[in-house]
């Protein structure tokens, strides 16, 4: 039913999008790059037809940077843009997806975690993460940020006080932080904020609007199941018309 519907919401706004040239602006939220079975977890041949379908489709590929500059007014964005991230920090982003970046010139923000031998029982997988060497070669990269992901992997929303504080203090120079599962609270938002990030990444099934808080900007978690077109219909206003239904639905229902 949720395929079926977006897929008409989509047809609908390619119809109205004519007239009314939407301004759709999202971020992407995807993990490894690799052949590892997880559910978040994208195989890089299936990666790149992400990027390809996206291009095709008329979208520009620009930095997390820019998306802060445009959301909050200081930078004039194209008006069907895709910012892409990667959680945790993963050492195949270097060697699987950085390469596919690289040749669609696409701009990405790497989420690390601060402290990768606490963070494995919460990310729940052996997947190698960065090492310090590369993570100082990313840094340098001209398609690449380095933002912070906590230093455990901890949900936020169940810390407080010099845990959280301790958590979201970032180890290294960041202006964005992402936080982990997309779990906060009000105390979690704050003390981000407080910690000097210039920007914060939850998780959520919508675009980047006018409505959007700069230290909860949506993201939308990409999977394994995902198809090329059912990622290009996520990044379209089609996607916060779906959201907003179904919030009415469930408040209504």
């Amino acid at each position: 039913m949720k395929k079926i519907l977006l897929s008409l919401l989509y047809g609908l706004r390619n119809f109205v999008d004519i007239f009314l040239n939407f301004n759709e602006v999202t971020v992407l939220c995807y993990h490894s790059i690799s052949q590892n079975n997880k559910d978040t977890t994208i195989p890089p041949e299936l990666f790149e037809t992400h990027l390809t379908a996206l291009k095709e489709a008329g979208f520009s590929l620009i930095s997390l940077d820019d998306v802060v500059l445009g959301h909050t007014g200081k930078k004039l964005i194209p008006r069907k843009a895709v910012a892409l991230t990667f959680d945790d920090g993963y050492r195949d982003f270097e060697t699987d997806a950085l390469p596919i970046l690289e040749k669609y010139e696409a701009p990405a923000t790497v989420f690390v975690v601060g402290d990768e031998g606490a963070s494995r029982g919460a990310l729940e997988n052996t997947i190698p993460l960065l090492a310090p060497d590369a993570i100082k070669r990313l840094k340098v990269h001209p398609l690449v940020t380095i933002g912070y992901h906590s230093k455990t992997h901890v949900n936020l929303r169940e810390c407080s006080g010099e845990v959280l504080q301790s958590e979201v203090a970032p180890l290294f120079s960041a202006e964005f932080f992402a936080y982990p599962g997309g779990n906060y609270s009000s105390e979690a938002v704050r003390a981000v904020r407080e910690a000097g990030y210039r920007a914060a990444f939850s998780i959520k099934r919508d675009m980047v609007g006018t409505w959007s808080d700069t230290f909860l900007l949506p993201r939308i978690v990409i999977e394994r199941k995902d198809t090329p077109q059912q990622v290009v219909r996520s990044v379209t206003v089609a996607q916060h018309w779906y959201a907003f239904l179904r919030k009415m639905t469930k408040k209504y229902g």
